[in-house]
């Protein structure tokens, strides 16, 4: 496992020498990159205490970037420092324990076993016994309160100077990020009910307001804002191209993460196609793309000009694929030499092992749409649709996601002796569906014309025996389904790395969660190559709930399915300072928005609403360091504000043996005019060390479980 751990951290793809060699020179130019970053913000923290103590004359004994521990294992005693050097009366120096660093003045030591033998040091005895000691002139408790307190708070100052400076240059390079415009809503989420449109711009939420707000600061504060009010409803102001509009919404736990909370806003997918490929393996759009649309943009479909002045310029056309599904679209492109190329993206036949899964109850309703004027309540089950009176999940997905004219559903509502049959019409709304009504968390289906959610069943419905589903029967309920390939064997379409959590599932059964949806496994079969057997377990209440397995072959379907495979890379913009005052400016807002985040996660860690997962320790803080550092320079600068920030609050929190911890005993020591009894110093010191440590093995034990179950 740590070999595997080891492998991952410092991939050598590259299988030739020449290759391995490069592999190996730029992993260790980015571990010589987070080494130097993380260390950059440990240095100029103790810089300012050292600078602070120089300035008021107290003699620094040592600066040390890490902990100069003696360590030892049975005999084998290892060194202390990477390297140190002397320079006038400082010793300088890196410790082998990277986690921090420390200046050591005369008097004073954090080490509460030091603490007689160091203030015997600094005193001198009088030959006249009713004399004071006398302290050495140079100590530091030989110091005014005043100048002691500076020494103390001057590592924390720098700390929030450097992170502001930090995001300063970062915008000055120029940062790239997704804005917080709204791509799609969530079918079924908090900001679906609510009715929210796509196309707008996010520009305030709780109480972050910024008329250029990243995607990733409004996520971060609406899951902020969950965490410390999730039963009241959060803020939300929405800048469209005529006006702008305001909601309160009530945030929704994720399945997965019941403590994680979300509205159900989707980040916008631009009009441009990746630079490697224009389309997914084996995929309709693979069919009818070449090498020579990768990177191209989509300038018009079916007629219609993209409006590239638009907030989000892609809304009318992904409104247009996923309401057209059934429907061969024309698109023109603009590829990367600025030649116009035109397109035909036929529909996207689906995969399937001959069953049709039943629908489930409405799980929710747009607020004042269709459905709700209509009559429909959550809870009701469609059974007929117009002339359709054995509907399936998907299928009528797709006939009613373009919805223009009246619709008639047949529906029951309440269970068992108490359902009744309900009849009622929906009149369309104009509603844009910009995302695949599919596409949820919860594997629920949204209809925005019709303004309703239901739930699809893994309960078979009906079944096509050409397709290889002769054993299953219609009211089978699937419990699990599998692959069916001997555990030592990896077929060459297992290997794709982007599909392996995929296919692991797969392999040790997929069975029905919170994560792994109905919806979810579907798509999942559209990646297995047509005449993969897959075993399927079902529970047959017909036949008193008995417990049958047997195989299925994916096969070719007619149903279509609302992704083409099309490979759109992410709406990005880069944000970039126009001149010095206005990268300071920006790197002022991201550094009081870091600070800000830090205060609020600590102020919910005593009500419990933190849980271990949201805490990371040392080697959590350097596989993030890593990954923003491979980044490149903004993106890692942008991390080191947010470390600066964190360690400038962690210190001067109130806890002995940290910075805050001395300032709680100056401001004591200020007020009462004298110093704090020793014996409690002494006491209050060793239990803030004992804690420090627990804190530091617990967060350090998560981070050794976060590598081992990932």
């Amino acid at each position: 496992m740590l070999i595997d751990w080891i492998q991952a951290a410092l991939p050598l793809a590259a299988t030739d020498d020449g290759g391995m060699l490069t592999s190996l020179a730029t992993n260790i130019v980015l571990w010589g990159r987070v080494a130097l970053g993380i260390g950059l913000v440990i240095f100029v923290h103790e810089l300012g205490h050292f600078v602070a103590a120089k300035t008021f004359g107290v003699k620094c004994e040592k600066f040390y970037v890490g902990f100069d521990v003696p360590i030892r294992i049975g005999p084998i005693k290892f060194p202390r420092t990477l390297g140190k050097f002397r320079y006038g009366e400082t010793e300088y120096g890196i410790g082998v324990i990277p986690l921090g660093g420390y200046v050591k003045m005369l008097g004073q030591d954090d080490d509460p076993r030091k603490a007689e033998e160091e203030a015997a040091r600094i005193r001198s005895e009088s030959d006249e016994g009713d004399v004071a000691p006398q302290l050495d002139p140079r100590s530091f408790p030989a110091k005014p309160v005043w100048q002691r307190m500076i020494i103390i708070s001057a590592g924390v100052i720098m700390n929030v100077i450097t992170g502001i400076l930090f995001a300063a240059i970062a915008y000055g390079y120029g940062v790239s990020y997704s804005p917080a415009v709204v791509g799609g809503v969530m079918p079924g989420g908090p900001a679906w009910q609510a009715g929210i449109e796509p196309g707008g711009r996010v520009v305030s939420v709780g109480s972050w307001q910024d008329q250029d707000m990243h995607f990733r600061e409004m996520k971060l504060e609406i899951l902020t804002d969950g965490l410390e009010n999730p039963d009241d409803p959060i803020g939300m102001a929405i800048q469209y191209d005529d006006e702008l509009r305001e909601f309160d919404l009530t945030t929704q736990p994720r399945p997965d993460l019941k403590d994680a909370r979300m509205i159900g806003l989707a980040i916008p997918t631009s009009l441009t196609f990746g630079p490697e490929k224009a389309a997914y393996k084996d995929s309709i759009a693979e069919s009818v793309f070449s090498a020579d649309d990768a990177g191209a943009t989509i300038i018009g479909f079916d007629g219609q000009a993209i409006n590239s002045d638009a907030i989000v310029p892609g809304t009318p056309f992904f409104d247009h694929l996923y309401s057209n599904p059934s429907k061969t679209i024309k698109l023109l492109l603009r590829r990367k030499d600025d030649s116009e190329h035109a397109i035909e993206l036929p529909p996207q036949t689906a995969k399937s092992i001959g069953v049709r899964f039943a629908i489930g109850p409405v799980v929710s309703l747009v607020s004042g749409g269709p459905a709700e004027q209509a009559g429909l309540k959550t809870g009701d089950v469609i059974i007929a649709v117009n002339d359709n009176e054995s509907p399936d999940a998907y299928t009528i997905a797709t006939e009613l996601v373009g919805a223009t004219s009246p619709v008639r559903l047949r529906l029951r509502r309440g269970d068992n002796k108490d359902a009744e049959p309900i009849e009622l019409t929906i009149n369309p709304g104009e509603s844009l569906q910009t995302i695949p009504p599919t596409q949820s968390i919860s594997g629920e289906i949204a209809i925005n014309a019709l303004g309703l959610a239901y739930q699809p069943l893994p309960t078979i419905a009906s079944t096509n025996s050409d397709l290889g589903a002769s054993d299953l029967q219609p009211g089978d309920e699937i419990l699990e389904v599998k692959l069916a390939i001997p555990e030592g064997d990896k077929p060459e379409w297992m290997s794709d790395p982007a599909l392996e959590r995929v296919f692991t599932q797969l392999r040790e059964g997929w069975e029905f969660t919170p994560t792994t949806t109905l919806t979810s496994l579907r798509d999942a079969i559209q990646r297995l190559p047509i005449g993969t057997e897959l075993i399927v377990e079902v529970q047959r209440p017909a036949d008193d709930n008995k417990v049958i397995s047997t195989t299925a072959t994916v096969a070719a379907d007619e149903t279509v399915m609302f992704e083409r495979g099309l490979a759109l890379s992410p709406s990005e913009s880069i944000q970039r300072a126009a001149s010095i005052s206005d990268a300071l400016t920006l790197g002022v807002k991201e550094g009081y928005r870091r600070f800000t985040d830090v205060v609020r996660f600590l102020k919910m860690l005593p009500q419990g609403r933190i849980k271990l997962r949201h805490v990371g320790g040392p080697v959590e803080i350097v596989r993030i360091a890593k990954n923003e550092a491979a980044k490149g320079i903004s993106p890692q600068l942008m991390f080191l504000t947010m470390l600066s920030m964190n360690l400038a609050i962690l210190n001067f929190l109130p806890i002995p043996a940290l910075d805050g911890g001395h300032m709680m005993f100056l401001l004591y020591e200020l007020v009462a005019g004298k110093r704090a009894n020793e014996q409690l110093e002494f006491r209050l010191t060793v239990a803030g060390l004992l804690a420090l440590l627990m804190l530091m093995a617990v967060v350090f034990a998560g981070d050794i479980l976060r590598i081992f179950s990932s």
